[in-house]
C-alpha cells in the first residue's frame, strides 16, 4: 500500500461554452483507448506501486460507456473524459497530444455538459502527484475543498 495525497476540488469558475466534438466509447476504440490510458497514467502507476498496464475489461468499459467521451482528430485519438452524475474522472490526453490545449478543452467539455444538465456542484479528485493536472484544474476555475491521503495498490 502506498500513501497517495488526494485532493476534492469544486468547480467555482463561470459558464463554460465546448465547441469540440466527442463520441461515447464502443468496443472498437478498446485496444487504443488502453493504451493511451496507461500510457498517460504510467507514471503515477509507477510511483505508486501499482502495475501501469492493469486497466478495466471490455466488459466493464461497455458497463459505463454513456459516460466516457472520446476526442478524435482524424481518426487518431487525442484523449477523453468521464462524467458520473456530478464529478468528472479519468481526463487524459493522447501523449502525442499534450501541451496543446486538448486537456482544457476536455476539461470544458465535461463542465459544459454538466452545467447543461443543470449540475449545481462539478467536483473532482486528483492525485497531488499528478501535478500537470492539479495546475489544470487550478487555472481553470476549480478550487481544492479537501485533501485527504488514500491507501492506494
Amino acid at each position: 500500500m502506498t500513501e497517495v495525497i488526494v485532493h476534492e476540488m469544486k468547480y467555482y469558475g463561470g459558464k463554460v461554452n465546448s465547441d469540440i466534438d466527442v463520441v461515447n466509447y464502443s468496443n472498437e476504440y478498446y485496444n487504443d483507448y488502453r493504451r493511451i490510458c496507461c500510457d498517460c497514467f504510467r507514471n503515477l502507476s509507477i510511483a505508486t506501486n501499482q502495475n501501469p498496464d492493469s486497466f478495466y475489461t471490455q466488459e466493464e468499459m461497455n458497463e459505463k460507456k454513456s459516460n466516457v467521451f472520446i476526442m478524435f482528430i482524424d481518426k487518431e485519438m487525442v484523449g477523453s473524459v468521464e462524467i458520473h452524475e456530478n464529478i468528472i474522472d479519468h481526463l487524459f490526453v493522447n501523449p502525442k497530444y499534450q501541451n496543446k490545449g486538448y486537456g482544457k478543452k476536455l476539461l470544458f467539455f465535461a463542465i459544459n455538459r454538466l452545467q447543461e444538465a443543470g449540475t449545481d456542484e462539478i467536483t473532482l479528485f486528483v492525485a497531488d502527484l499528478n501535478k500537470e493536472a492539479v495546475k489544470l484544474y487550478l487555472n481553470n476555475g476549480f478550487e481544492c475543498i479537501n485533501t485527504t491521503i488514500e491507501n492506494w495498490g
